[in-house]
C-alpha cells in the first residue's frame, strides 16, 4: 500500500510528543506535516536556559524542566541522528533529607524499622514487580494491569509488604511528580514513575545519580524542530472538524485532514468542538502545579541532589521544596522544586526555599529568575480507573481523524511521551513508505548532519 503524499498532518505542540510524532511520520514517507505552538520555542517542558559560559567542567545550563533524561530506544534513534553527544552529565546521587533529624543519607539507607536482610528482600521483590510494567512495546495505562491498581498508594504497598520501599523511594517520586497529594492517588501512577528504574542498571537504580544531555536537555528537541514546520507563537483560537480539520490562530488557519493533540486536553475542551464523550473524559481530568526555582547560593555542599522527606507523619506545606540540586559542580547555582496549591503565591514559594537553605547552613541566596511554574501531572481519579476511563479514551483514538498523545495518555515523563507518540503513528497511519519516500528521508538526513557538523 503506498502511502498518499498529499495528505496534511496537523501536531498541536511542538514538544516532545508532538515532535516525534512529526520524526516517526516523516519516517514513513508523510511529508506534509504542520507542528502549531503558542511557545516560542520547542521542547515543552524540556527547558534548558543558560546562565553562564559553557567550560570543560561545566554545562552552563540549567534545567527549568524535565531534570533526569531516561533510556528509551527512540532517545537513542534521536541522539545519533542529530549528533547529540554520546557522553552524558550524571549527576549527583539522589539522597533523602530528612527535616526532622536534620539526617542525609541514600534512600536505601534510611532510617527505618526494617532490618537489613527485610530491606534487601523488599527490593528484590519490589524491582521483580516493576519487570510487568517496563516493557517499551505497552505505552500509556491501557495495560490492564493499571486498570487494577486503582487503590491508593499507601494501601498497595501495605497489601504487598513493601513498606520499606515506600519510606526509601515515596520521597522521590513525590519531588519528581506528585507533590503533596501521593496519597491520594491511585498505584497506577505511582507504579509507573518507579518503573522508569527499572530501565537503568542497578548502580543507578540504587544511587538514583541520572543523565543529563551535555548539551541540554532540550537541544536534542530544538534540533529536530528545525528540521520540520513548526510554527511559534501561534495561539490556537478555533479547532473545527468535518470533512477536513480547520485550525485556526490569531493571524493564520490550516486546513488538516489528520490532527494530532500533543497539548493539554484542557486547552482542547476549550478550543476545540469536542464530542460529548470528549467533553466526559477530559472534563474529569485533574493536575497540580510544579516549580522550578533557581537560585545562587553560598555555603550549600558541592554536587548534591537532595530530596526532602515528606510523610503523612511528617507533612510539609504545599509550597515546601521536595527536590534541590547544583545545576554543575561547584557553580553555587541550585534548582529547587517545591508544588504549589490554589492558595500558593510567589512569596511562600520563596520563602519555603530560604527555609531549606538556612536548614542546610546555606546563606546569601540570589534568586536568578521568577519562579517557573508548570501545570503537572494530569491524571484521573481512581475511580475514574476503576471505571475504565483510559479504555474510553482509547476508543477516543482516530475518531474524526483526531488523536490525543500527551503526558494524561502516556504518563509524566519524556521516554513515556515519546513512545507514546510514536505509537500512535505506527497503529493509525500507514507504515509502508514509497522508495521515493526514502529516498527523500535519506537526503534530509544527510543535509541535517552536514549542517550540523558545520555548527
Amino acid at each position: 500500500m503506498e502511502i498518499n503524499h498529499s495528505v496534511r498532518i496537523g501536531i498541536v505542540g511542538a514538544a516532545c510528543a508532538g515532535l516525534t510524532a512529526a520524526e516517526e511520520l516523516r519516517d514513513l514517507g508523510y511529508q506534509h506535516i504542520t507542528l502549531i505552538d503558542a511557545k516560542n520555542r520547542a521542547g515543552g517542558k524540556t527547558y534548558s536556559i543558560p546562565y553562564a559560559h559553557r567550560t570543560k567542567q561545566t554545562r552552563g545550563i540549567y534545567e527549568g524542566g524535565t531534570v533526569w533524561v531516561l533510556p528509551s530506544p527512540l532517545y537513542k534513534k534521536y541522539k545519533k541522528r542529530y549528533g547529540i553527544s554520546a557522553s552524558q552529565h550524571i549527576m549527583p546521587p539522589v539522597q533523602v533529607f530528612d527535616l526532622s533529624s536534620g539526617k542525609i543519607s541514600s534512600p536505601f539507607l534510611v532510617q527505618s524499622q526494617y532490618s537489613v536482610v527485610s530491606r534487601i528482600k523488599q527490593v528484590v521483590k519490589f524491582f521483580g514487580k516493576l519487570k510487568k510494567y517496563t516493557r517499551y512495546d505497552d505505552p500509556g495505562y491501557i495495560n490492564t494491569a493499571y486498570r487494577e491498581m486503582s487503590e491508593f498508594s499507601p494501601q498497595w504497598f501495605a497489601n504487598n509488604d513493601l513498606g520499606f520501599i515506600r519510606e526509601a523511594l515515596i520521597p522521590i517520586a513525590n519531588a519528581a511528580q506528585f507533590g503533596h497529594i501521593e496519597e491520594d492517588v491511585a498505584t497506577a501512577y505511582v507504579i509507573k514513575l518507579l518503573a522508569l528504574l527499572n530501565r537503568c542498571d542497578l548502580p543507578k537504580k540504587l544511587l538514583l545519580n541520572m543523565p543529563q544531555l551535555q548539551e541540554g536537555n532540550q537541544e536534542l528537541w530544538n534540533r529536530i524542530a528545525a528540521n520540520h514546520d513548526v510554527r511559534l507563537g501561534q495561539t490556537i483560537t478555533r479547532v473545527t472538524r468535518s470533512q477536513t480539520i480547520l485550525v485556526e490562530t490569531t493571524s493564520q488557519q490550516w486546513e488538516f485532514d489528520h490532527l494530532i493533540w500533543t497539548a493539554p486536553v484542557e486547552e482542547f475542551l476549550s478550543l476545540a468542538d469536542a464530542s460529548p464523550e470528549e467533553r466526559d473524559i477530559f472534563s474529569q481530568v485533574r493536575t497540580i502545579k510544579r516549580a522550578v526555582i533557581t537560585c545562587k547560593v553560598e555555603g550549600l555542599p558541592s554536587n548534591i541532589f537532595y530530596c526532602v522527606r515528606n510523610t503523612s507523619q511528617q507533612p510539609l506545606p504545599a509550597s515546601y521544596p521536595l527536590a534541590m540540586y547544583e545545576v554543575d559542580p561547584g557553580s553555587k547555582i541550585y534548582s529547587f522544586y517545591p508544588f504549589m496549591d490554589e492558595t500558593t503565591t510567589v512569596e511562600e514559594l520563596e520563602n519555603s526555599v530560604l527555609d531549606l537553605v538556612k536548614r542546610l547552613g546555606g546563606s546569601q541566596v540570589e534568586f536568578l529568575t521568577k519562579p517557573l511554574i508548570w501545570k503537572w501531572f494530569a491524571h484521573f481519579s481512581p475511580q475514574n480507573l476503576r471505571e475504565g476511563i483510559y479504555e474510553r479514551l482509547d476508543m477516543l483514538q482516530g475518531c474524526q481523524n483526531t488523536y490525543f498523545a500527551n503526558e494524561l495518555t502516556a504518563g509524566v515523563s519524556v521516554p513515556y511521551g515519546i513512545e507514546y507518540a510514536a505509537d500512535i503513528v505506527q497503529r493509525f497511519f500507514p507504515p509502508q513508505a514509497s522508495s521515493i519516500g526514502k529516498m527523500l528521508q535519506k537526503q534530509e538526513l544527510s543535509t541535517a548532519s552536514n549542517q550540523l557538523a558545520r555548527h
